[in-house]
């Protein structure tokens, strides 16, 4: 028997047992499920914390009223779950992980730098997500910051070890149970929240507004360096429209309700720390139920920051197990998280947030941008993706001359570019001039590629 032929018989005997496979091509014969497994598991990544922290921002730090902050958020939203279901409609078609793919419009070692920044992205997403988890056990059980950060590492670390089917069998479970808590918490809500936010914008509503959609659209770029992960083990015949509405929907439902929920929330209580923010404004036993809530889906969304993260290490050409590319992941972002957690929490997420978006947005849209262009010259196969003399790649280039074009426009505490300095209203428009930058440079450097394929 075959080492391959070994994985097959390995996988199917026990389909629970921790994933034997990595980041090479998943056979036909492992190949499973339905589209719908995509909208509950990008549903429960997006029923979480972060999400509500981030729709808190929009009023309660940046001052936007209720309605403008809504509309940011769902606008923000639409962005990043395109994108995300767009990316998933690629792993039923080449059974690899995102990363894999983007060898092709980047080169084995031009993609190297979207590598890196995955991994740091989902040791960051680890950190953000388990702080938030931290706030809530101590909240919930008023233990100290070590004990609860031990707790979530134990916590966290089991499904990514165990892998794939886990991880949606989990995603599947939670998506039932968030919508009932969070159901009742959005029907209390109703009238005891206010239209008008008592925190006045540092600058302009338009400011504020365009800052609003960036935070919003930052958290769910995040995903975007992931979404074939979780689509990849679907048979390759699965129907490319079904994986975008699932992958899509998942993510727009869950952004738009619960980023909005956290506006409305954060219109009537402070969120310095977040899990207080829900005890300030739901009653105790319905507070204690949400914060319950909310410490599962929070594992739920560290579950993927793992699994994702290893793949990004495994991607980078690192030869061991992906288990143990899990824990290695685990342990810097453990250690990380409990620096995190001695510093100011919403700064930190906030420059987080929008450090790590101006780079994965002209990223996601040059990679987005190649695979609508290659459809006509044909799909990469995992031959050349895995073969190291197609060193780089047009991508490369292009991404980092949008990263190049959107400094001027650049806003946190760590670093004020000289546009958003002079004319503060307009830095929320770093990450669409990234973007554009990117892919008109994309498009001019592989004109000639297209026009030999078709002539």
């Amino acid at each position: 028997m075959s080492a391959a032929d070994e994985v097959v018989t390995t996988a199917r005997e026990n389909p629970y047992g921790i994933e034997v496979l990595g980041v090479e091509p998943i056979p036909p014969a492992l190949r499973h499920g339905g589209p719908r497994s995509l909208f509950t598991l990008w549903f429960g990544a997006n029923t979480q914390f972060a999400t509500l922290s981030v729709g808190a921002l929009s009023t309660a730090v940046f001052g936007l009223d209720l309605v403008p902050a809504v509309l940011a958020i769902v606008l923000g939203t639409l962005i990043s779950s395109v994108l995300v279901g767009v990316l998933s409609t690629r792993g039923p078609a080449t059974g690899l992980p995102q990363l894999i793919q983007t060898r092709g419009p980047f080169g084995w070692y031009g993609n190297l730098p979207a590598v890196v920044s995955t991994a740091v992205g989902g040791i960051g997403w680890y950190v953000v997500d388990t702080t938030l988890g931290i706030f809530i056990l101590r909240n919930l059980f008023d233990i100290g910051f070590t004990p609860s950060l031990l707790i979530m590492v134990i916590a966290q670390l089991i499904v990514p070890l165990i892998g794939y089917r886990l991880i949606h069998a989990m995603e599947k479970w939670l998506a039932s149970g968030l919508v009932c808590v969070f159901a009742v918490v959005t029907a209390y809500a109703v009238g005891q929240v206010s239209l008008t936010s008592a925190t006045h914008p540092s600058g302009s509503v338009v400011g504020a507004f365009l800052l609003t959609v960036s935070v919003t659209g930052a958290r769910g770029l995040g995903w975007s360096a992931y979404a074939s992960d979780y689509s990849r083990y679907l048979p390759a015949g699965t129907s490319s429209r079904r994986v975008f509405a699932a992958a899509a929907g998942g993510s727009i439902v869950s952004g738009v309700w619960i980023g909005g929920l956290g506006a409305a929330l954060g219109t009537v209580a402070e969120v310095a720390d977040p899990s207080s923010m829900v005890r300030q404004f739901l009653p105790s036993i319905l507070g204690t139920i949400v914060l319950v809530s909310l410490l599962l889906s929070t594992l739920a969304s560290t579950v993927l920051d793992l699994y994702s993260g290893s793949m990004a290490a495994l991607a980078a050409g690192l030869r061991i197990p992906r288990w143990l590319s899990v824990v290695l992941v685990c342990l810097i972002g453990s250690v990380l998280a409990w620096w995190a957690g001695q510093h100011d929490f919403v700064t930190t997420f906030q420059n987080f947030l929008l450090i790590t978006s101006y780079w994965l947005a002209p990223w996601a849209a040059v990679t987005v941008t190649a695979f609508f262009r290659r459809r006509g010259t044909g799909i990469a196969t995992p031959a050349e993706l895995s073969d190291r003399r197609r060193r780089f790649g047009w991508g490369l280039p292009a991404t980092v001359l949008g990263v190049v074009a959107s400094i001027p426009f650049m806003s946190q505490s760590v670093y004020t570019g000289p546009i958003a300095a002079a004319h503060p209203d307009i830095a929320g428009l770093g990450h669409v001039i990234g973007c554009t930058v990117a892919v008109l440079a994309y498009l001019a450097a592989t004109a000639s590629d297209t026009e030999r394929a078709t002539a």
